[in-house]
């Protein structure tokens, strides 16, 4: 079998404002990536995109990435992997190419699987038949306020989620605020009214784990400062509170309030750079995203280094059914998964993109799909409204 084609495909939707502390969206996107052989199998898989533009993105898959792959046999992953990531060492090691590489390699094991006819997980070595996820929302918008809030988490503990997440963080009250730089103003909000915000969900949730995402914009006197106020109001984890850069801020703050659990870091790629936070004490649960951290040949090395150090992993999963479905395969690979990210945010791009929808129980645990590769059928149909050409 060898490899006759890669493919970016851009998928964009509108969606009604959105803000975390870091960003407002209007907008959802993803870019898939399909490998296409000289036989009747095709792989498919996700580049994460952290809102970088989709053209350049898809430029990198079919230009840069995918022309050094064409004619391979895609069942050599891990050669692969490695002559993508060593022919655009001067030039790459990180960021969007890093994320193109992500989508690509998820492809690759997604074509090994069919070949093999056999689920992604099965040739990972599997742990787990289903994955505990918790409801990843909790945004500002216009107009929602905490009657709005609470609504949207009595939803999803209706539908059976124990464990939550809200964004909190949205302030202007430091010079050194990325908003204040960005330019973005809408929904800012004062510490007090954070406060307000996560005692409406933790009301709503009871005794589940209430996780807090501060999307990398504080420093760690900000982290000290109300940090010990975040566990008083029930926080358990967390996540993101600084830019990854800072190795000293997360070592100050890993230590010095051990009942708030600090995961990280979304934003952080490849195994080296997070095995160098494990090893400095700057995580107490780590989270790689497959679409961005190097896809699986890179995250299950991730996976196993973090297991070595003691570490728990929760994997962050943030965009199409696509990456979800990828997720879900790693993460019941992994004997030290906690539990996945589930974004419930109306997002057609993960709501309609299957034929056959991801399935999970009462208690939102999901079931990993048990077919051929990630087992999954993407509707191209529905999606064909989405695509950007």
């Amino acid at each position: 079998m060898k490899i006759t084609n890669v493919q970016g495909i851009a998928l964009r939707c509108k969606c009604e404002p959105i803000s975390d502390a870091l960003s407002t969206s209007t907008s959802r996107q993803a870019l898939l990536v399909r490998i296409d052989t000289d036989t009747e199998i095709c792989g498919i898989g996700e580049a994460f995109t952290f809102g970088a533009p989709l053209p350049v993105m898809k430029y990198l898959v079919e230009h840069e990435l995918g022309p050094m792959i064409i004619g391979s046999d895609p069942e050599k992953t891990g050669e692969l992997w490695n002559r993508m990531y060593m022919r655009s060492l001067a030039h790459g090691r990180r960021g969007i190419l890093m994320g193109a590489l992500s989508g690509i390699d998820i492809a690759l094991w997604d074509l090994l699987g069919k070949a093999a006819h056999l689920p992604v997980v099965k040739l990972l070595g599997q742990h787990y038949d289903k994955v505990p996820t918790y409801a990843s929302a909790g945004f500002y918008a216009p107009g929602k306020g905490l009657d709005g809030l609470k609504r949207e988490f009595e939803h999803y503990r209706r539908m059976g989620y124990r464990d939550a997440k809200l964004k909190i963080g949205r302030y202007l009250t430091r010079i050194t605020q990325p908003l204040n730089a960005i330019g973005d103003r809408d929904n800012t909000i004062d510490p007090e009214e954070d406060y307000r915000r996560i005692e409406t969900v933790r009301s709503v949730m009871g005794d589940g784990r209430l996780l807090a995402d501060t999307n990398a914009t504080w420093d760690a006197r900000t982290v000290l400062a109300r940090g010990h106020e975040l566990v008083r109001l029930g926080v358990c984890w967390l996540e993101e509170p600084l830019p990854f850069e800072d190795c000293e801020g997360y070592r100050r703050i890993a230590s010095a309030i051990p009942e708030l659990s600090i995961i990280g870091c979304e934003t952080q790629q490849g195994p080296d750079a997070f095995a160098e936070m494990i090893r400095q004490g700057m995580l107490d649960i780590v989270q790689a995203d497959i679409g961005w951290a190097g896809g699986y040949s890179a995250c299950v090395q991730i996976g196993h280094f973090a297991a070595l150090s003691g570490r728990k992993v929760s994997l962050h999963c943030f965009g199409s059914a696509v990456l979800f479905a990828a997720s879900l395969h790693l993460a019941a690979s992994m004997q030290n998964m906690e539990m996945l990210e589930s974004e419930e945010n109306p997002n057609p791009l993960k709501s309609e993109m299957l034929t056959e929808p991801l399935q999970a129980d009462k208690d939102m645990n999901f079931y990993v799909p048990d077919g051929p590769g990630l087992g999954i059928t993407v509707d191209f149909a529905k999606m064909e409204k989405y695509i950007v050409r």
